[in-house]
Parts: structure tokens; sequence; C-alpha cells
């Protein structure tokens, strides 16, 4: 059991579940990259190529497909329901955990809708294969442009985040329940989406009625962004939010807020709210992923 919950510490830590087919794992030192990136490349080759050079160890020839800047989002796990990774570096990180794990990447056939590539996909990790849970489902995404992936979003389906949910439930005890909060309500939020993600410095409490949302948009390099707001019926969470973002959505999300804005965006909303908790995801197009989120908020 501790070996068990050292894993899942790691796991939530570094989130190196998000990629993966079933080879034998390497005992040997990652061979020295074995293609380059051809910019000319079709967009399914690329994606094809990135992912078998990780499932063979090689790190680097991997990430020779990403852009240095690349922006990358691991959608639906816990704790959170997001992690992201800014820039090559970051998603280094990811993809040495996934090789120490003997991480491996299964892609269905690609679908390609001008220069975005989209796959579905399932995973192995040492930690969901100790889970029993093992080969978690996926769906994929890629912006490409300039023979580099600029955009990469991995998002769990909602059969595996309930398998998941299960086995994690089984290993470990469950946390004591919090006190409710203290904080005096609040009837207004600001919102601001930099860095390719989003944040939000509103208390944890919001009062019902008639609440003020500030959104910021200080990126500039996407045509769309998207803030929305929601109640979940009960039983759903922040994860089984996320992992809807793919797909029809949810008949148990009622959605309390939606605003599609442009680039340099400096404006305030409002929405009503009757009862909590709510959540929050903010998106970019393309790829129409989310890029972050928060909750749950408590009302009263």
């Amino acid at each position: 059991m501790k070996t068990l919950l050292k894993n899942l510490a790691l796991l939530l830590s570094i989130l190196g579940l998000g990629l993966t087919s079933c080879a034998t794992p390497a005992t040997q030192p990652p061979p020295p990259p074995t293609s380059v990136p051809v910019a000319d490349n079709p967009p399914e080759k690329m994606v094809l190529e990135m992912v078998e050079l990780l499932n063979a160890g090689d790190i680097e020839g991997s990430l020779a497909y990403f852009s240095e800047d690349v922006m990358s989002y691991i959608i639906g796990l816990p704790p959170t329901g997001m992690e992201v990774y800014a820039g090559k570096e970051q998603l280094r990180t990811l993809w040495q955990d996934s090789v120490d794990n003997h991480f491996q990447w299964e892609v269905a056939l690609p679908r390609v809708n001008g220069n975005v590539v989209s796959v579905s996909t399932k995973t192995w990790h040492d930690f969901t294969r100790q889970l029993g849970v093992a080969p978690l489902s996926w769906y994929d995404a890629y912006e490409i442009k300039d023979g580099k992936i600029i955009a990469y979003s991995t998002t769990i389906t909602r059969e595996s985040l309930a398998s998941l949910k299960t086995a994690l439930a089984e290993a470990m005890p469950p946390e004591p329940t919090s006190a409710p909060s203290t904080n005096l309500p609040a009837s207004e939020m600001t919102v601001t989406i930099a860095g390719g993600t989003c944040t939000t410095d509103n208390p944890l409490t919001l009062r019902a009625g008639e609440v003020k949302v500030h959104l910021n948009i200080k990126d500039q390099n996407k045509p769309l962004y998207a803030l929305t707001l929601f109640n979940l019926d009960e039983g759903k969470d922040l994860l089984d939010l996320m992992a809807a973002t793919v797909g029809e959505p949810p008949s148990w999300a009622d959605m309390l807020l939606f605003k599609e804005v442009e680039p340099g965006t400096n404006a305030t909303y409002t929405f009503t709210v009757k009862k909590g908790p709510v959540y929050l995801v903010c998106w970019a197009k393309p790829l129409e992923i989310p890029i972050g989120n928060a909750g749950p908020l408590e009302v009263k």
C-alpha cells in the first residue's frame, strides 16, 4: 500500500498519464533521435512519428516535433482536472516521467481538419498498470504550424475517468470532509487569460444573486477565447466536467454564463447564481479546448 500511495503522489504531481502502446519496456539507455521532423510532412504523419519515437524511449527525438513555446494541456485527471505545461522544457519533464514509467501510446487513425490533427488514443503507464485500469482512453488534439506542434491537448474519456476514480477510491482512504468556508461571500470576480491559461482572484465563496465577472484577456495568439460557468448535478465534480469537454454537452451541467470573445478583450459580464457549487472553465480556439478551470466555489 505504501508503494501504491507513493506512486499516486508522483502521478498527481507530475501527471505522466497523457500518452502511450504496449511495447516491452526498454532496458537500454534511450537511443539517439532516429528521425528529424520534415517541415512539409503531412500533419498526421508528424503526429505518428512523434508518438513512435516516444514509445521507443527517444525523448529528444519526440520533442523535436514541438515548437519551443508549445502549450500542452492534460485534461480530466485528479486532483484539479487540468495540468498546463508551458514550453518544450516543461513538456520534457512529462516525457521523461513517461519513459521512466514505461509509458506507451497507441494511436488510432488520425483525423485532420486544416492544421489540427485529432486522434483517439490508449495509454499504458506503470501506475495505471498497478491500479489495474490500463489502458486508459483519451482524445488527443494537435495544432501544427510551420512544421511544428504548437499546441497539444489530451482529455481522458468519461469511461476511463470513471474507472480511474473507482480504483483511486479503493486504493486511498477517504479525505476528511472539509469545514464550511468562513470567507465572506463576494458578488464579483476577476478572470485573467494570460500565458496560455486562466487564473482568477475570486474568493472561494460567492453571494447568491447577481455576480459580476471582470474578464481580462491579455493573450493575443488565438483568434477566440471563451469563458463558461456551470452548476453541476449532485454527484458530479470538476473532474467529470473536464472529461465532458469532448463530445456532446452533458445533461448534468447547467451553464450559467457563456462568453466567446476576441483577444485583448477587457469587459465585465453578469450572471445569476442561486445555488452552489459553481465551476469555471476557460477555452481557446483553434483546438477548441479548455485552457484553465476553477472550482468548486461555494454559494451563500
